[in-house]
């Protein structure tokens, strides 16, 4: 399985759905639509947090999606974070003998 180059962060994904495909046309409103405080999914949408279990269940009922495929997102992201992180420390783990 081949891994993405440079994913973007879930937020522009997230940023993408809520604002290209919608008639959402601000964080306030579309906060207000998922029941959540502005400033919790402004975090997300600029980056400085992922999505959370109730996030991607609450993106799933708005944008009539899966959760599961908002937490695949975030997992396939968090991933590629950790893979180029050992990589840049040289970081390697020994596998134990079968």
């Amino acid at each position: 399985m081949s891994i993405m180059h440079n994913p973007l962060h879930p937020g522009e994904i997230v940023r993408d759905a809520l604002f290209n495909e919608t008639g959402i046309d601000s964080v306030g409103d579309a906060a207000q639509r998922l029941k959540v405080n502005r400033i919790t999914l402004s975090r997300l949408l600029n980056g400085h947090s992922g999505i959370s279990p109730e996030m991607a269940y609450r993106l799933s009922l708005l944008l009539n999606t899966s959760p599961e495929m908002w937490l695949n997102i975030q997992r396939d992201y968090d991933l590629w974070q950790i893979k180029k992180h050992f990589k840049q420390k040289h970081l390697k783990i020994d596998r134990l003998a079968a």
